[in-house]
């Protein structure tokens, strides 16, 4: 029997093997996100891509400082500046342009953006309704292609007569560390602080064959609690530019975890040369909720 495990664990270091993958050259693509709600300032979130293995870079070096980013209605122009706000989360500055003027109800936009020579533009309406939560509940553990999770469930009636599309948002304050639920890293930056933080749910949900009818979906809190924790939570009733790049978004990281899926690549929808989304959304309003355990 010895000799057999000896054998064994021979053949598996004689079947291995260095490989090195030698990088392609990587020309840089735009990225852009703006989602806009009425009632807010909007914001652009405008930055470099890099390549899938290059190393972890700080937001400030690969954020494109130097466009020209207006949004037009039929009515007005909003100019917009460059801005920042500390990320208790990763310990770094987000960079981004920030508006002059809050979004309104019902309204056309045209977001333009001006760079190294090139337009880059897509439009959003903010006629998105409102739903209301009718309850939350709270499964200390459910299962997904990412492993075994606690969930919030939100549960609601999805309104008729149109296809309509869900993202979770929650906002609490974390009171000492933040530290993420799925591996236990530490942001290290917000221990002994009081923190407010807003997780938006990754996965978008849509009312296909459930039209008018009551809709349920689990969120995974990005990050631990304790027991009577307040949190606040709302439903984003999104449009469909969201609700395609983000299900995309999602697709993709689905196929990293699950060798059966076929791949997904983001592909440019919205800026023919460019990655990401300029959308539009309205919020629900948002309803108490208190961690159980």
């Amino acid at each position: 029997m010895r000799k057999l495990i000896i054998g064994c664990a021979v053949l598996l270091f004689a079947c291995e093997k260095n490989i090195t993958v030698k990088q392609l050259p990587y020309e840089n693509k735009v990225s852009i996100t703006s989602l806009i709600t009425p009632g807010q300032i909007p914001k652009v979130y405008l930055y470099k891509t890099v390549p899938y293995f290059d190393p972890r870079q700080l937001a400030g070096s690969l954020f494109i400082r130097t466009a020209a980013v207006t949004m037009k209605s039929s009515n007005e122009t909003i100019s917009f500046s460059v801005d920042s706000s500390y990320n208790v989360v990763r310990c770094d500055y987000d960079y981004y342009y920030t508006g002059s003027e809050a979004i309104k109800t019902n309204t056309d936009y045209t977001l333009n953006i001006q760079y190294n020579g090139q337009l880059y533009t897509a439009t959003a309406t903010t006629n998105q309704r409102k739903v209301t939560i009718d309850s939350i509940g709270y499964v200390t553990a459910f299962k997904d292609v990412y492993g075994e999770h606690e969930g919030v469930v939100v549960h609601f009636k999805d309104i008729s007569g149109k296809g309509d599309n869900y993202r979770f948002e929650m906002r609490r304050i974390i009171p000492d560390t933040v530290i993420a639920a799925g591996n236990g890293a530490v942001s290290y930056c917000s221990i002994g602080k009081q923190n407010y933080i807003t997780e938006i749910g990754r996965t978008v949900y849509s009312d296909k064959n459930i039209d008018g009818g009551d809709m349920s979906f689990v969120f995974e809190p990005a990050f631990l609690h304790s027991q009577g924790q307040v949190a606040y939570i709302l439903l984003q009733s999104i449009d469909k530019n969201i609700y395609t790049f983000y299900d995309q978004l999602d697709r993709q990281k689905l196929a990293q975890y699950n060798p059966f899926v076929e791949p997904v690549f983001l592909k440019p929808i919205q800026f023919p040369d460019a990655i990401g989304v300029f959308g539009a959304y309205s919020l629900s309003d948002s309803v108490l909720f208190v961690y159980p355990e």
